[in-house]
């Protein structure tokens, strides 16, 4: 896959490109329903699939008081699109004089001049351009004139809903990872590196890997049953996203305690995939019933992993 950075960096000659232009926060399952639309179309024609996509998020330039927090990075959005089979992803810079372009000098200058595009594929509600002036309809009629085709891709729908990045955030914010799960297509996961940290896992007889992690959407406090990816192994795991109520702690953080492994794992990185939530956040009134507790976290979130297995 062909990684651009900076739309003014777009090489001439792309072959047929079949483009689809968004933020793809998450590439839930109804982005791969348009992302898939786009590879088999570049497929029939013998072209090349194409993805332009923005850093930051246009939200946190224009409006930052109402900017979402993020799903996934930059970096992983790329792996996704890799995965589905996408030949280039163009990352734009998203600055304010980007954002004052208008919507015909975008279509001019970077769909046509810069890319090439023969087909254009956009969701229904697709809306671009300085004051978000542009539409479907002036997408489509400059298109006639400048040599693209343009196509819609409907919504995915899952129990009767759009799948939607902001039906992801309102699971999450939930513990619903189970759910959020389904309208991803995969586990909803978080990364970061092993930091040192209180060592009061360790005390409890459960030890942790404190995470450090930039992502910028954490499932609700809770315990979670998690698979945690090391390197080439997974390994079966309970997570902790919490402020240590009963030590009094203030700040969030995430531990993880992966069962049946014994080595060392400071400055290590680990991916934890959340399968489901075992119970929310609570303050225990002493030492000893947290223990209690803890074991019985463990045992839930093995026997809810062992179910996963058996699906």
């Amino acid at each position: 896959m062909n990684i651009i950075r900076g739309i003014s960096a777009i090489p001439r000659g792309l072959i047929r490109p079949v483009v689809t232009i968004g933020n793809f926060d998450g590439v839930h399952l109804g982005h791969q329903g348009l992302l898939n639309r786009v590879i088999r179309h570049a497929n029939e024609l013998a072209g090349t699939s194409v993805v332009i996509t923005f850093e930051p998020h246009p939200l946190k330039v224009l409006r930052p008081e109402k900017a979402p927090r993020l799903l996934i990075s930059l970096q992983e959005k790329i792996e996704i699109f890799q995965s589905l089979g996408i030949q280039v992803v163009i990352c734009g810079d998203f600055t304010i004089e980007f954002a004052r372009q208008s919507a015909d000098e975008f279509i001019r200058t970077v769909l046509s001049e810069k890319i090439g595009a023969k087909v254009v594929l956009i969701g229904p509600n697709y809306i671009f351009g300085k004051d978000r002036e542009g539409n479907i309809d002036l997408l489509r009629e400059r298109g006639k004139g400048l040599g693209f085709e343009v196509g819609v891709v409907g919504p995915v729908e899952i129990d009767g809903h759009r799948v939607s990045s902001s039906r992801i955030r309102e699971h999450l914010a939930k513990g619903e990872v189970d759910k959020a799960a389904r309208l991803l297509g995969r586990y909803y996961a978080i990364e970061g590196i092993v930091t040192p940290g209180h060592h009061r896992g360790m005390e409890l007889g459960y030890p942790t890997a404190n995470i450090y992690t930039v992502d910028e959407t954490l499932p609700e406090e809770g315990i979670y049953a998690v698979k945690v990816v090391h390197g080439n192994e997974t390994i079966d795991g309970a997570c902790y996203i919490g402020t240590q109520p009963t030590f009094a702690g203030e700040k969030v953080g995430v531990e993880v305690n992966l069962f049946d492994f014994g080595g060392t794992l400071y400055h290590e990185h680990l991916k934890i995939l959340f399968v489901k939530m075992i119970r929310e956040e609570r303050r225990f009134q002493d030492k000893e019933t947290l223990i209690r507790q803890i074991r019985e976290d463990v045992e839930r979130a093995k026997e809810v992993l062992r179910e996963e297995v058996r699906r």
